[in-house]
C-alpha cells in the first residue's frame, strides 16, 4: 500500500494458505511473508517477485524478521522450532529447537542473539552464530507467547496470557 494515497501498488501472490506476518527488510528493498503454508517468502519490494521460498519447517510459519542489518531471516514455526536463513540467497543456516510451538521470534538489536517465544509464553535466548540455546525463560503455562527486546538489547520483554 502507498502510505501517502492508500493506494494498493503490489500484490505478493504466492502463498498456499494463509499469512500471519509480513515486514519489511531494515533497507525497504525486500519483504518477508510468514505463512501457514510452512514457508516464510522474500519478496522483491520494488517489483512484487518472489526472491526467496523459505521451506524446511514441518508446521506453520506464524512468523518471521529479518536481522537488524537485513542479511538474515528469523522464522518462528508451529513445528516447535525457529529457522536462521540467509536473506541473500535463502539458504537454511540453523535450526533452533524451542520444543513447544512458537508464536513469536526476535533479533536482538545487535543482531547477536535471538528470542523465541511459545503459546505456553515460555522464551529461549539464542546465540544466532552458535545456535546455542543461552536462557530460557518460564511463563506462566498459559495464553499466548509473545516476546521483544529492549532498544539497547539489555532486557527482553515477555507477554503470556493476561501476564506481562
Amino acid at each position: 500500500w502507498h502510505a501517502a494515497t492508500g493506494d494498493c501498488f503490489s500484490t505478493l501472490e504466492g502463498h498456499r494458505d494463509v499469512v500471519h506476518a509480513a515486514v519489511f527488510s531494515p533497507d525497504g528493498s525486500s519483504a518477508l511473508t510468514a505463512s501457514a503454508d510452512h514457508t516464510a517468502k522474500l519478496w522483491s519490494a520494488e517489483t512484487g517477485a518472489c526472491l526467496h521460498t523459505l521451506a524446511g519447517h514441518a508446521g506453520g510459519v506464524v512468523f518471521a524478521d529479518f536481522s537488524p542489518d537485513g542479511s538474515l531471516v528469523l522464522t518462528a514455526s508451529t513445528d516447535r522450532t525457529a529457522g536462521l536463513w540467509s536473506a541473500e540467497s535463502g539458504a537454511w543456516i540453523r535450526r533452533l529447537d524451542h520444543g513447544l510451538p512458537l508464536e513469536s521470534a526476535a533479533f536482538s538489536p545487535d543482531g547477536e542473539s535471538a528470542l523465541t517465544s511459545s503459546e505456553r509464553g515460555t522464551a529461549k535466548l539464542w546465540s544466532v552464530e552458535s545456535g546455542e540455546c543461552l536462557h530460557t525463560l518460564l511463563g506462566d503455562g498459559s495464553g499466548s507467547g509473545l516476546a521483544s527486546f529492549s532498544p539497547d538489547g539489555s532486557s527482553a520483554l515477555t507477554a503470556c496470557g493476561d501476564l506481562l
